[in-house]
């Protein structure tokens, strides 16, 4: 997958640029908040529906302007590919492959595979396991849909449930509803990240070996309750 070209309007602090890479490396230079950053997270913004720090869509959109837009042409085995995003004040964002608008933004994730490195990963190691269980996702996802779709479920079954619990609700058979939706869904999230943590491990060590010159082994292991038993029972 290849970026041919990237246009881009009020997006954070870029007004307007047009863009056009080439097929093998790519460098930026400037001053500090010229907008280096804003750019790569448009290019991450168009693989991932979203920002890769998280801001919200209404933050996105460049200060006193209504909307942003995004789009990305793509050469992808030799075909074009033209990804295509429109972020409107209190609408619902639009976000199209080849002029045609997606029914689901989940249906895009995997289509342009993308990875970023940046300081911020530093918190993958320093900081709380929402980092790295995010990291994790953020792989699995853009390869399993099965996984994704899960996930989604999960964490739309995990809210629906809290919501009862805010609201102090008794109808104990709809959190019965809720907790096994959670249940068979976080069976299927937790066994694919054990999977990718072990079959990571050797890797990881490959290269810490080259790195370190040093025959030391180096352990990960994916640590989660359901390791004591299923999610309905704990």
């Amino acid at each position: 997958m290849i970026l041919k070209r990237l246009s881009i309007l009020n997006y954070k602090n870029i007004e307007q640029a047009e863009v056009s890479f080439s097929p093998k490396i790519n460098c930026f230079f400037g001053n500090n908040g010229m907008g280096k950053t804003n750019l790569l997270d448009a290019v991450y913004y168009l693989s991932f529906t979203k920002s890769h720090i998280n801001t919200p869509d209404g933050q996105i959109i460049k200060s006193g302007h209504d909307m942003c837009v995004v789009q990305g042409f793509y050469d992808y085995s030799g075909r074009e590919e033209d990804i295509f995003c429109a972020i409107r004040n209190g609408q619902r964002k639009q976000f199209k492959r080849n002029k045609k608008e997606y029914d689901k933004l989940s249906d895009h994730i995997g289509l342009l595979p993308l990875v970023m490195i940046s300081p911020a990963d530093v918190e993958l190691i320093r900081g709380g396991s929402d980092e790295r269980r995010r990291f994790l996702d953020m792989i699995i996802s853009q390869q399993d849909k099965q996984y994704l779709h899960a996930l989604i479920q999960y964490n739309k079954a995990m809210h629906q449930r809290n919501v009862l619990l805010k609201n102090q609700s008794r109808d104990n058979s709809l959190f019965e509803v809720l907790e096994m939706q959670m249940d068979m869904y976080g069976r299927l999230v937790f066994d694919t990240r054990k999977q990718l943590v072990e079959d990571f491990v050797p890797i990881f060590n490959d290269y810490y070996h080259r790195i370190c010159n040093f025959p030391e082994e180096v352990g990960l292991r994916y640590v989660s309750q359901l390791e004591k038993g299923e999610l309905k029972d704990l």
